[in-house]
């Protein structure tokens, strides 16, 4: 990195930048090496039931920083920082051998945007390992476009790492809503996140929507009847997935139960993490 955290985080308020730096100290990541690939997660808490975090596009761990927080004296969590792989079942089974090696047997199991395929395809992939779902800000397969994707991959190839960093920060930022007082943070968080991306991630993060898109018709494999309790979580207004596209993943999965955020924007997990747990929270006491 060309910055110093002090230097990106300098215009952000002091609380904000302790509270990412003690976290950080805190909830080190555990790392393995599984065929010659690097995983890096997030374990910690004290529960004797297990929440599984998976982070959208920003694909780091730590994106969860306050949900961890707001959730680990209550639950044991994992939250993997996903590692350039090509495929979603690549993916899956990091995070299921990740599971096996903390001595996890079934999980109940959050995925943003991004996390939301992963998770849809781990459920595909390891159902017998989920207790309960929870698909946020996200979609079924077919609210995807593939042809935008393979475009994204052209672009990628052309264009310098550098500019790629910039519009990814850019395109995140444009994804966010929240109040004025959060705002320089998430921009210096985003900031520092871009420089750690990688072709490599961006590569692996488009490739593997492909393979979402196409080798994962849930509609048809059997994963929209799996007999766990579910909840979908969404925003009126988000801009990632517009309303045809949410009622899509309704629809995929009639069983759900929904929860509607109003006016949050594609990030409420991010930038509301309070009243987000709450619904989270509401959702997995109904199990107990």
């Amino acid at each position: 990195m060309s910055k110093s955290f002090n230097d990106i985080y300098k215009n952000v308020p002091s609380d904000q930048k302790d509270r990412l730096q003690t976290f950080r100290s805190t909830h080190p990541y555990t790392t393995f090496d599984k065929a010659d690939v690097t995983w890096e997660y997030i374990s910690c808490g004290k529960g004797e039931e297990t929440l599984v975090l998976l982070p959208g596009g920003i694909r780091f761990a730590e994106t969860w920083f306050q949900l961890i927080e707001i959730f680990e004296n209550e639950y044991t969590i994992i939250s993997p920082t996903y590692p350039p792989l090509p495929t979603m079942a690549d993916i899956t089974e990091g995070i299921s051998y990740i599971l096996t090696s903390e001595s996890t047997k079934k999980v109940h199991l959050l995925g943003t945007s991004f996390g939301g395929w992963v998770a849809q395809c781990f459920v595909h992939d390891y159902p017998d390992k989920v207790q309960s779902l929870i698909l946020s800000h996200t979609s079924g397969p077919s609210g995807i476009s593939k042809n935008l994707i393979k475009i994204g991959q052209v672009v990628t190839d052309l264009y310098p790492l550098r500019l790629l960093r910039i519009t990814f920060k850019q395109r995140l930022m444009n994804l966010l809503s929240m109040p004025d007082s959060d705002r320089q943070f998430w921009e210096a968080f985003l900031t520092e996140v871009s420089f750690r991306m990688t072709k490599d991630d961006i590569k692996a993060q488009q490739a593997c929507t492909v393979d979402f898109v196409t080798n994962y018709t849930i509609s048809q494999d059997g994963s929209a009847t799996w007999p766990g309790r579910i909840l979908i979580i969404e925003s009126d207004d988000d801009p990632a997935f517009k309303e045809p596209v949410r009622e899509n993943l309704k629809n995929l999965y009639p069983q759900a139960q929904v929860h509607t955020f109003h006016k949050t924007g594609h990030t409420s997990g991010y930038t509301n993490p309070q009243e987000y747990a709450v619904v989270i929270r509401n959702f997995l006491n109904e199990l107990g």
